[in-house]
């Protein structure tokens, strides 16, 4: 079945939201981009949004204050503005900023909505099903780029080291770490590699995150999948239940291409109805 894909600039996304009465939401895309404008030159920029929309087939009418919009692209407006449950990937490491989420219904009936924005400029929207997903997310992280080893490794720290490690004050001061921390030879030997990876990073992360909200409370993360992309392999890093009552763990992860292609599928099941992986 063809989907139809929508492709709009900042501008068109943040007039159509206005259209509908999401004046916050078009507020919150265009002010990071323009700052405060004078009311005559939000105007000039509407106007101009206004007028690709018509061109793209997307308004099919307008009218002084009456504005028809197409009916598919209404349903996916929609669908954006009400729905409070999302899947968000999230990455800046291929010299892009990218932002993916995907978006639940609000009436059950399992239609989601994709969108994609790049650098904030470029918006496109499409439906999507949840066994499009892994493939979606593999390439958005991974791109032309294949940064795999051959056989996955894992280690555990926990929360508080966790913490001492990626602050920034504590650079370069893993060794001296390390002498008061019990690890095995083997984590230790990890752990190195990983903090040199991330210090190399910049300590920049990606990350891949579950939300679901109420309306009129702020969007936080249920659950987020930390990822750090480098020329010799993709990191994953996620809190786990420790056994301790006062902490938790955080696994650490170096993938295989399969490795990682089997998280992202755990994460999608976490957010859909489990689909069947072949």
């Amino acid at each position: 079945m063809n989907k139809p894909l929508v492709t709009l600039s900042i501008e068109e996304f943040g007039f159509a939201l206005a259209t509908l009465g999401a004046e916050d939401i078009a507020a919150g895309l265009l002010k990071p981009m323009y700052g405060e404008l004078s009311e005559q030159h939000w105007e000039l920029v509407l106007r101009a949004a206004s007028h690709g929309l018509l061109s793209k087939g997307l308004i099919l009418h307008m009218e002084d204050t009456k504005i028809e919009i197409e009916p598919e692209f209404l349903k996916m407006l929609m669908h954006f503005t009400q729905s409070h449950s999302m899947i968000r990937a999230y990455s800046d490491s291929l010299e892009q900023e990218k932002v993916l989420t995907i978006h639940k219904s609000t009436d059950n009936n399992d239609t989601y909505l994709y969108h994609l924005a790049v650098d904030q400029r470029v918006h496109l929207f499409t439906w999507t099903e949840p066994e499009e997903w892994e493939e979606e997310l593999f390439q958005f992280y991974i791109g032309q780029h294949t940064p795999f080893i051959d056989q996955p490794t894992q280690f555990t720290i926990t929360e508080e080291q966790w913490a001492i490690l990626t602050n920034e004050e504590n650079h370069m001061l893993l060794d001296k770490f390390m002498e008061d921390w019990e690890l095995p030879l083997e984590t230790r030997e990890l752990l190195k590699v990983w903090h040199n990876s991330f210090e190399t990073s910049g300590c920049s992360v990606d990350n891949l995150s579950i939300i679901n909200y109420a309306e009129d409370v702020i969007p936080l993360p249920d659950q987020a999948l930390l990822l750090l992309h480098t020329e010799q392999g993709i990191w994953s890093m996620t809190s786990r239940d420790s056994t301790s009552e006062n902490n938790s763990n955080i696994e650490i992860d170096q993938h295989t291409n399969s490795s990682f292609r089997k998280q992202l599928r755990e994460w999608i099941d976490c957010f859909a109805v489990p689909v069947s992986h072949t």
